[in-house]
Order: C-alpha cells, then structure tokens, then sequence
C-alpha cells in the first residue's frame, strides 16, 4: 500500500534521483518508522517478515549499515542537495509558511545537546525547527540546533536559508516564541507578510490592553470562530517604527473562567492597586500583530494555522518514534532527523488523502492484517476485507490477487 501512495509523488522522484544505488535503503526505513515506530535497530527483524523486503531487494537494513546510512544522511552536502530540488516546487505556489520549534529531550552527550527550556522545566535537549507550507500542511524544511538556542534567533537564519534555496517572499505564521526587534524589522527589510502574537512581557502590550480591553465587549466587535464567539478589536499602531495593525482578542468563555479563579486567588487582598486592576482587565485577551489590515473575522482562523506546525510535531512524537533520541553521534543525530523530516512528508501526504473515518495508524494497522503467501514465482495475496477494500479505494490502489517475482 505504501509502495503505491509514494508512487507518483514528486518527493519520491526527487529521493529516487538523489540516492540511487541508496534509494532501497532509504525507503526501506521511511516504510519501516511508518509502519512501526520502534527502534532502528529491530529494522531488520520488520523487513525480514515484511513485503519491503520483496519491493526493495537492494535494502540493507542490518543494525552497522543504518549506523553507517543514518550518518550519510547526515551529511549537510546531501541535506542540501534535497532541498534545492524539494523546495523547488513550493517556490511559486506557496500562500503562505509556518515556522515553530519543538524540544526532543535527552541525555546524548554531543554538541547538539544542552540545557534549554523545555515547556516549563528546564533539561537537556536538542531543538527541532519546523517550516510548514500553510495550504498544503507539507513540512517544507528543518533545522537541528542545540537545546540552549531560543527560537527568536533563528528567525533570520531560517529565512535566509530558505532564501539559498530559491524560497522568499512568503507569508510568515509564528509564535510569541518568534517575536523581537530584529526579526520584525528583517521582515519588513525583506518584504514579508506576517502574523505573530505579541508577548504579554511587552509594554505595548501592556499599554494596549489599559487602552482598549474595556472597550472590546460591544457588539461591533463581535465575530465567529466554529461554535465559539469572540471580540476582535483592531487597531493600527507603531511598533520599532514601522506601522502594524493590533488585534486585540478576547474570548468570553476563557474570560469568565480566568476571571473566577483570579478574584478566587487575590479576593483577600485589602486594596486594589494598578497592577491587580490591569492584570483583572487582560483575562481571556491575547494580542495578535500583523503586517497589514486583516478583516476581523478572518484573524483568529489565520492565527491558529499555525497550529499545524504543533500538529506536525505531534505525529512525529507519537506516530513516527523522534523521541527518545537513540543515537549519539552528531552526524547520525542530523541524519536520524532527516528520515524523520521524510517520513513525516509521506506521513501528511497520505494523511491528506483519507477522510474523518480513518487515521493514519488506523489504515497500517488494517493493512498490516493483509498477508499474502510467497511461491518460489509468484505472490498470492489473500482476499481483502470489507474495511481493507474501502481503505484500498480511498487512496486509489488496485490490489492485484497474484504478483509475479
């Protein structure tokens, strides 16, 4: 099944072009961490009991070639190589890119790994940065970085990487994570669009919600997001100089349950002062920044596809086994996370081709139950499923009844 959905992909025309003699191995692999999320070194025992192993006869998957393969793909020349073509043919037609970071704590001593903030604990860790093509969800790019790097200073680098590879001029979704000085001013140098959430650290933000959040809940602001309702108030501003437009968002229902349990925790206090009456006043309120004017009904929807980055990063933990971290060589540590970057490309593109009924897991798992008996000439294959057939059907793949070797 997964031999005929990679087919007639581009990335695997590319692939194919890119590591030849490899290119067994490499899907092998990218089949072995779809269809089971263990630890490279059970590969070999997979393929031996799998139909892989009849796809692709050149594959070797014994646990001192992956050592040896994953640092080839480690290897920034090849890396390269991919990008140029891959990037290629998302280089017009792009609407837009997401660019988040996630941790992958560990305890490999190399100078990938170091103390950095991981959710609210401090460990050690590597940093994962994603880029995501806002319409299609394909990842599009990656970078590995030490664990001490923040996101707010790898916004240029990723950029102008992008950039080498004939990517530019795009829209840019990001986190708060993403916001500083230099990076709003090198997208207003580079003339890119963008949408970002202003921190709660910032004065602006503060001076914004004193200004206008008792002035959000009237019915001219009122919009819809799905079932919810929400307040969008927007306004133009200057920020480092350069005109920007605030959007100013506030959720009742969050409002209501954030207010409760602060004037739960501060109702002993004796006297009100300005920072309880402002920290009371910024329940239930987040701040967006934009580039340019964005009707209000269309701001929160824009914002939250950024979410889809996050969504990637969910796949990759809990569908496609990035964590834990099980090698220790840099090289291999870069090259383990480019099979997970492809793996994850397969992963979304066959995601996007089922509906609501099925999952991703749901489908290898039916699939896997599909067995066929091997002759010295010929496969036979057993007779499908009700659910087999209709998953067959879904992604278009003709499922012969004998195959000849």
């Amino acid at each position: 099944l997964l031999e005929q959905v990679f087919k007639n992909l581009d990335v695997t025309k590319i692939l194919s072009n890119i590591f030849d003699s490899q290119t067994d191995t490499l899907f092998s692999l990218i089949h072995y961490k779809l269809c089971y999320n263990g630890a490279m070194v059970y590969a070999k025992k997979w393929f031996d009991g799998n139909f892989a192993k009849i796809i692709y006869k050149k594959a070797d998957v014994t646990s001192q070639r992956i050592s040896d393969f994953l640092t080839f793909l480690g290897e920034e020349k090849l890396q390269r190589k991919f990008f140029q073509q891959y990037l290629n043919t998302f280089s017009h037609s792009s609407k837009g890119i997401i660019i988040d970071g996630t941790s992958l704590p560990n305890q490999i001593h190399n100078p990938l790994t170091a103390w950095g903030l991981s959710g609210e604990e401090i460990d050690k860790q590597i940093r994962f940065l994603l880029v995501v093509d806002k319409e299609s969800t394909a990842p599009l790019f990656f970078r590995t970085l030490p664990g001490n790097i923040i996101d707010v200073s790898t916004l240029k680098n990723t950029i102008q990487e992008l950039a080498q590879f004939g990517f530019k001029d795009c829209f840019i979704y990001s986190d708060a994570g993403f916001f500083s000085e230099d990076n709003i001013k090198e997208l207003y140098e580079k003339k890119i669009q963008f949408l970002t959430r202003l921190p709660a650290t910032r004065t602006i933000y503060k001076e914004l919600i004193r200004e206008e959040a008792s002035q959000i809940e009237k019915f001219q602001n009122g919009t819809k997001y799905g079932k919810r309702g929400l307040f969008v108030k927007q306004k133009e501003i200057e920020l480092f100089g350069k005109k920007v437009y605030a959007h100013i968002v506030l959720d009742p229902k969050r409002k209501g349950r954030e207010i409760e349990r602060f004037i739960l925790e501060n109702v002993d206090e004796k006297e009100t002062n300005k920072e309880i009456e402002y920290e009371f006043l910024n329940q239930g309120i987040m701040i967006l920044i934009s580039s340019f004017k964005i009707p209000k009904h269309e701001v929160v929807p824009a914002y939250y596809i950024r979410q889809t980055a996050e969504m990637l990063f969910g796949f990759s933990k809990d569908d496609l086994g990035i964590l834990p971290l099980r090698v220790h060589n840099e090289e291999r540590i870069r090259g383990f996370l480019f099979l997970q970057f492809l793996t994850l490309i397969y992963f979304i593109q066959i995601k996007n081709k089922l509906d609501k009924k099925f999952t991703v897991e749901e489908i290898l798992l039916s699939m896997r139950n599909l067995k066929c008996k091997v002759y010295d000439n010929e496969i036979l294959t057993n007779e499908l499923t009700k659910e087999q057939k209709e998953i067959t059907q879904k992604l278009s793949i003709l499922v012969p009844k004998t195959l000849g070797i």
